[in-house]
């Protein structure tokens, strides 16, 4: 472990495990010191080379005690011995931080902005793992709140201690947890308090159980979700920090991919299931509140009006259980985990229920989930059809081993649709479930997570079945379609796919799109042809906002080859967005009768790149008898997020 001496702001390297040090915590500006430019200075002050600075020196003790003084106590240290500490080109931050330690007894510092030479990929990596030990071991940490001043009261209701920014950045995270010695620093680097003198107020202001801040439990004995909803709302520079963070905290180490982005995350939760036996990673979301105690479910919701199952939007919601982010952990704070055999005693299936287990295949991860049909705990009679072509029958609430405290005893079902497969590889896709009237202490997006209480298992238990379900790997979106949801339109173009024409040629029709020119500077035409009839859409849109809103109107006619025209039902439709886009605006539909039956156009746009969009068209038949034979049925990737 490299660290710097305190007393000649050199380098040296020691054994964490035989070493007194301290470590400063700290919330980083634009412009830190690195290594590499904390070196230059250190040689300009008879700085060792690399080869030199390997071990402390062996007529000095290697870790000097603060309560035993020795030869090189700080009663002993003249500033002016070394004058490193007078160079202008030293860090302020360095220079103050070391004389605090120095202050205090000790002789060894470690800081992460100039000790890690992140040159080296390999150094960071295994600085970045072994951070959380580091931490743990640091006899003090100083926590400095650059934003703090030292007349401050911490506890007043107002207090810049409880708005620092160091509560809100990801890597100090662990920096308040590991070590149990904490000393807050304020601006001009004086004390504010300690850790364990201040643990009540740091759970106000972090959230994070004040059993947890003082070791008094060990972090194991806190769920998943709990620990992830304590950094939910924390910020960190890069994507990968947000993940990278948190090894420590579950105690987990990880290889380094800067670059990766949010892979990082996925990274971490699927280490997460293969080390800890514990459900609640899947717990994330709103959780439907209005249950009263021992109430089943289907009661709690016989008043509703609607019921309504809601697919994801792509781009927006996450797909799959791992597609999910920090943010969505951020009310999972209370979810507490149960027990395997505790499940087991709950459920009283006929069937065994097997201990987790997740298998890693090109599919995703395999598992088995307990499941019950979401039309069997929810009032069927209310129950719509999800908004996607997912029927009500492939939806289902999974079990999961864990319950929340304001529902004891319910373990909590999530939403989720399975769609069959022929392979027998059926994926679990995430859900919502939409009520109205909204629930009193429900959100207006709907719940993802139910309490299903002992009577409710009762009712439902000979429809609990154990399904063998994948859990998908994230789709991959291109760089320039991710990028275009970000930027404003400069107009509008549409573009009319290749594979749609040829769907629409196999059915008899000429599709022929035409856009703006001189004569008609703001319209596209998109007329579709065949021997009975010709169908046109005139396009019309308007921009506002410099671009980042806008509202496209398509008037629908029909015309016979006798001259007559049809009239469509509605005449238009439109559709309208904000920025950041959606990846695809929902499908409308305009019906013409013929002859006793009805044909129906369906249109939907879809965005490609900026200020581009697909436009979708399918036609379908429905005769007399009412059954619908689809006569063009092109499935786009992002039809779940119509808008």
């Amino acid at each position: 472990m490299r660290v710097l001496d305190t007393w000649t702001g050199q380098f040296m390297e020691v054994d964490p495990e035989k070493t007194n040090f301290a470590i400063l915590s700290h919330t980083w500006r634009k412009k830190e010191q690195t290594y590499n430019e904390l070196k230059v200075v250190q040689a300009r002050h008879g700085g060792p080379s690399d080869a030199e600075y390997s071990s402390p020196s062996p007529s000095r003790p290697p870790s000097p005690s603060p309560d035993s003084p020795s030869p090189d106590s700080p009663s002993s240290f003249v500033p002016g011995d070394h004058l490193i500490w007078n160079d202008v080109k030293l860090s302020r931050k360095i220079r103050e931080a070391c004389g605090v330690a120095r202050k205090a007894g000790y002789r060894y510092l470690w800081i992460d902005s100039c000790c890690i030479n992140k040159a080296s990929s390999s150094e960071l990596s295994e600085s970045i793992n072994s951070m959380f030990q580091w931490y743990g071991r640091a006899k003090v940490c100083f926590a400095h709140l650059a934003d703090v001043p030292s007349s401050d009261d911490a506890r007043a209701a107002e207090s810049a201690f409880r708005k620092s920014r160091w509560f809100e950045r990801g890597w100090t995270l662990q920096e308040l947890i590991a070590p149990l010695s904490v000393k807050f620093l304020s601006e001009d680097w004086t004390e504010i308090g300690t850790k364990l003198a201040l643990a009540d107020l740091v759970e106000e202001i972090t959230g994070i159980a004040e059993d947890a801040l003082v070791h008094a439990k060990s972090l194991d004995d806190f769920s998943v979700a709990q620990r992830l909803s304590w950094t939910a709302s924390r910020k960190t520079s890069r994507k990968e920090d947000s993940a990278y963070s948190l090894l420590g905290i579950f105690n987990i180490n990880m290889s380094t991919l800067y670059g990766e982005g949010e892979r990082a995350f996925r990274r971490l939760l699927e280490e997460i299931v293969r080390r800890v036996p514990d459900q609640s990673v899947f717990a994330w979301g709103s959780v439907y509140m209005d249950l009263e105690r021992d109430q089943v479910l289907a009661d709690s919701l016989s008043n509703a009006r609607e019921l309504t199952c809601v697919p994801p939007h792509r781009q927006y919601e996450a797909q799959f259980l791992f597609d999910c982010g920090l943010y969505n952990f951020t009310d999972s704070g209370m979810i507490t985990v149960i027990p395997h055999d505790d499940v087991l005693a709950r459920l009283k299936l006929s069937k065994k229920l097997p201990a987790q287990e997740y298998t890693f295949t090109p599919h995703g991860i395999r598992t088995q989930l307990p499941v019950v049909p979401l039309s069997h705990c929810l009032p069927h009679h209310i129950l719509e059809q999800s908004i996607s072509d997912n029927p009500v029958s492939q939806w289902y609430l999974v079990i999961l081993g864990c319950e929340h405290p304001d529902h004891p005893g319910a373990l909590l079902g999530r939403v989720c649709y399975i769609p069959p497969s022929d392979a027998e590889v059926e994926y679990l896709h995430c859900g919502r479930v939409l009520i109205d009237p909204a629930p009193t202490r429900g959100t207006l997006g709907g719940s993802c997570l139910f309490p299903l209480s002992p009577e409710t298992i009762d009712r439902c238990r000979n429809d609990i079945q154990v399904k063998t379900v994948y859990i998908s790997h994230p789709e991959r979106a291109t760089a320039q379609s991710g990028n275009a949801r970000y930027q404003p339109h400069e107009k509008i173009n549409l573009l009319l796919p290749k594979a749609t024409r040829d769907a629409l040629r196999a059915q008899g029709y000429t599709a022929k799109l035409q856009g703006p020119d001189e004569r008609h500077p703001g319209p596209h035409w998109l007329t579709l042809l065949n021997d009975d009839h010709m169908i046109a859409v005139e396009y019309l849109h308007t921009l506002e906002d410099e671009g980042w809103r806008f509202k496209v109107k398509a008037d629908v006619k029909m015309s016979r080859c006798a001259l007559d025209l049809v009239e469509a039902d509605p005449s238009f439709v439109e559709w309208e967005d904000s920025g950041p886009w959606y990846s695809s605006l929902r499908t409308e539909e305009v019906a013409f009768t013929l002859a006793g039956k009805k044909l129906i156009l369906k249109l939907g746009l879809d965005l490609v790149a900026q200020s581009h969009y697909f436009l979708r068209v399918e036609l379908v038949e429905v005769v007399e008898t009412e059954e619908i034979t689809p006569a063009v049925s092109l499935e786009w990737e992002a039809d779940e997020d119509r808008r």
